[in-house]
């Protein structure tokens, strides 16, 4: 069983394609008519490329995620891990990496499977620097989340390197600023409207929460809680509410193809 077999019952209600993270990944994509998403959730970004025209080839190892996706002509879906795709040899021509490299077992073996199924095509990735996001204020009220951060994200160098030497390929980076408005709900979701973290609904489809011990999540809860009562959390980091967008980290990572 996977985590998100159990976390991830209900992931299509706050883990939704964002149209503007959407547009930049179609912006970056090659020349491909067939396309692997590699762990693809329940698949909101396999749908939104089918319906620009894509093949999609969507590998997802939870039969919970699997379950919940909408179905599409252009979408064949697969069990399995990054780590071995049930994929033959070149059957794409890219393949995409949406915030999940960090729930892969062994990042070099899947680069390595990804290398195969695309003859060292195009790949795409989307994932978060932990240098960059520990600076993130949530941190104040949930320190594991550093420790969370450090041990599954792969700092962007460290992946650059891992991907250059993989795949054979330049690889560059393109940081993506958050919108206030963002409507795929991971991690960083509230940056500017804290008030989403005391949402339970919200934090369900965050994995780091489920990672969290219990006492630790209800004391960073509490905190914050007590501080946006008391306006600390305004006096604090308020400017952020008046911003449009924010760097909390997160980059595409991709190659030319």
């Amino acid at each position: 069983m996977t985590l998100y077999d159990t976390i991830g019952r209900h992931y299509t209600q706050t883990r939704k394609c964002d149209p503007r993270i959407a547009t930049a990944l179609l912006g970056i994509l090659k020349s491909a008519s067939t396309i692997a998403d590699i762990v693809a959730g329940t698949g909101s970004y396999a749908l939104f490329l089918a319906e620009q025209g894509y093949r999609v080839l969507a590998v997802e190892p939870s039969a919970t995620m699997r379950s919940q996706a909408v179905p599409h002509s252009r979408i064949e879906w697969f069990d399995g891990f990054a780590e071995n795709l049930p994929l033959p040899d070149r059957s794409v021509e890219a393949a995409i990496v949406m915030l999940t490299l960090h729930h892969f077992r062994d990042h070099q073996q899947a680069l390595r499977e990804i290398g195969r199924v695309t003859g060292n095509g195009q790949i795409v990735l989307f994932t978060a620097d932990p240098v960059v996001a520990a600076r993130f204020w949530l941190v104040d009220y949930f320190p594991a989340w550093i420790e969370d951060l450090n041990a599954t994200f792969l700092p962007i160098a460290e992946l650059s390197a891992a991907i250059a030497t993989t795949m054979k390929a330049t690889v560059n980076v393109a940081p993506f600023l958050l919108p206030q408005d963002l409507t795929d709900s991971f991690a960083a979701v509230g940056w500017a409207r804290p008030e989403l973290y005391l949402d339970n609904t919200i934090r369900s489809g965050i994995s780091s929460f489920a990672k969290f011990y219990p006492d630790e999540l209800d004391t960073g809860l509490s905190q914050l809680r007590r501080d946006l009562d008391s306006g600390a959390w305004d006096q604090k980091y308020g400017t952020l509410r008046q911003q449009q967008q924010y760097d909390a980290g997160y980059r595409f990572v991709f190659t030319s193809g």
